[in-house]
């Protein structure tokens, strides 16, 4: 496909997933492929996959169907068909050690409990790929009950938050492959979401 970035939303396939927090990456992918106007998703391989272009340069926008735990497996194939390397790789996903709202971005590092995460760094046998989170712990939801809040649709009262989480995610993720994602870094982990706990 001749991409100079890809772009890996996390989450699940199905309509029952659609709206669930566990599907944050899938809805940032929504987002880019929107933000740069590119064509509708199209099967490939275990992948939904655009080909989207962002001032001047081509970014590959993957949504694995392959469920969460077996992400890398796509992710993976993408990248050795495309030849690029780990640098030119973004992998967006939800994180619950982040408050619904907050977006963070990082250079590299382990999965944090994520299987998603845990899958692609399993695949890749490395961590040293660029990654956008997105905060979805409610303090209201106790550890318990993560697997199940996980699945289920993000409720209406947080929907909003929710929802602006994954545009502000997109923008950073255009703003990496524009001007870096060094200074994508300085500018959205600054000034995204409400005040950490």
């Amino acid at each position: 496909m001749g991409a100079d970035y890809l772009l890996a939303g996390l989450g699940n396939p199905g309509a029952e997933y659609a709206r669930s927090p566990h599907n944050a990456g899938f809805e940032v992918a929504e987002k880019v492929r929107a933000a740069c106007g590119g064509p509708r998703f199209a099967l490939r391989g275990q992948g939904a996959y655009s080909l989207c272009r962002w001032r001047g340069l081509s970014v590959l926008v993957l949504k694995p169907l392959t469920y969460m735990n077996q992400s890398g497996v796509e992710v993976a194939r993408c990248l050795r068909r495309e030849s690029l390397p780990l640098d030119r790789l973004i992998v967006c996903y939800d994180d619950l050690d982040l408050p619904v709202g907050l977006v963070r971005l990082r250079m590299s590092g382990g999965a944090g409990g994520h299987h998603g995460m845990e899958s692609i760094l399993h695949h890749l046998g490395s961590g040293e790929f660029p990654r956008v989170r997105i905060g979805i712990r409610d303090p209201g939801v106790t550890k318990a009950e993560h697997v199940d809040y996980l699945l289920s649709a993000v409720p209406d009262e947080s929907w909003t938050l929710f929802s602006d989480a994954c545009e502000t995610a997109a923008k950073a993720i255009l703003d990496a492959v524009h001007f870096g994602f060094t200074k994508a870094m300085n500018l959205h982990n600054r000034r995204s979401g409400p005040p950490e706990e």
